[in-house]
């Protein structure tokens, strides 16, 4: 009642039906349905996320949607703002983009191949991005600045009594993380020779939409746009889509390596080389799941996909040179 009466409010649109899509760690996704018959997307963020990096993702959907890319379509308020402020949220009412997420069950070839062509079109445009060293500078910290905090948030979980499950596993993951990067110097200052530009930032099946016939209809979510490196984006991709398990799909990343190629996606040899060391680096100094749990706001699914980030890591490390070996003879196909 209160998100209906809001929008109302601050858009003049009476509300007839709000169903609750998606949440995520930091939004919520409604469906809504006005009274005159028109579908929105109703975007509830809580202020966790910036003003800026909101205000960034309009700025890279507004320069896409030109290019007939599929990119959401912000709906102003009443006052003509982009964004509805409130105490501690932030609203984003979006035209509806009909289309359906697909599971990894469902993706194929065909399926594989569009996701791949649509990030290399969506990387190939962003290159050329006004002013994206200006965005959010999304590459991770080193070694020496990341180490204090997995160190501290390992005491805090070892001085816990009794331990549960989860405790276990984070105190390993921890554990397995810290012994690396004592070792080697996540820096990624060592990747300076690497292309970097404007990306998606958070490019995944949750957030693209296909019809029935495999087309990629809509790329949602921009509020993670940031300057970074497209390689590791990509890899990224490949991870979430064709890791499950314990077992990649190595026919489906190779459908995705070259749609990204034929899409427009230009990556030197390095760029590809380097592309599991990237995300292997990203992942090992990363906290994500692990800081909403010990900040007294655990959520299931942000445990869960804790777990998959370190079963992914872990793959990484034992596969890095047959996953190397792997790119490398694909793209050069």
């Amino acid at each position: 009642m209160v998100l209906a009466a809001l929008v109302s409010q601050h858009y003049g649109c009476t509300v007839s039906s709000l169903e609750l899509m998606s949440t995520g760690r930091v939004n919520r996704t409604y469906k809504l349905l006005a009274e005159d018959g028109c579908t929105y997307c109703l975007k509830v963020y809580s202020d966790a996320v910036t003003d800026k990096r909101l205000y960034e993702g309009l700025e890279v959907t507004a320069y896409l949607s030109p290019l007939a890319f599929p990119v959401p379509h912000v709906v102003p308020t009443a006052a003509g703002g982009l964004v509805l402020h409130g105490d501690n949220f932030r609203v984003l009412l979006l035209h509806f983009i009909p289309g359906r997420n697909l599971s990894l069950d469902e993706v194929g070839g065909h399926e594989g191949y569009n996701m791949g062509a649509m990030l290399g079109k969506l990387h190939h445009s962003l290159r050329f991005f006004p002013q994206a060293d200006k965005l959010h500078n999304s590459l991770w910290r080193g070694s020496k600045e990341s180490l204090p905090r997995l160190f501290d948030l390992l005491q805090i979980i070892q001085s816990k009594e009794p331990h549960d499950d989860f405790d276990r596993f984070a105190i390993a993951s921890l554990t397995y993380r810290i012994q690396v990067m004592q070792e080697v110097d996540v820096d990624p200052a060592q990747f300076f020779h690497l292309s970097s530009q404007a990306i998606h930032g958070d490019y995944q099946l949750g957030n693209v939409l296909f019809d029935n016939q495999g087309t990629i209809v809509g790329v949602l979510d921009f509020d993670q746009t940031c300057y970074s490196f497209p390689a590791w984006e990509l890899m990224r991709c490949l991870g979430f889509t064709c890791l499950k398990s314990g077992h990649f799909n190595y026919p489906l990343a190779s459908s995705i390596l070259k749609g990204y190629r034929d899409g427009g996606g230009k990556l030197s040899p390095a760029d590809y080389l380097e592309m599991p060391r990237l995300w292997y680096y990203q992942l090992l100094r990363g906290l994500f799941g692990f800081s909403d749990h010990y900040a007294g706001t655990p959520d299931p699914r942000q445990d869960e996909a804790a777990y998959g980030r370190h079963h992914a890591m872990v793959w990484l490390e034992q596969h890095m040179a047959e996953l190397r070996a792997f790119i490398w003879e694909t793209i050069r196909q």
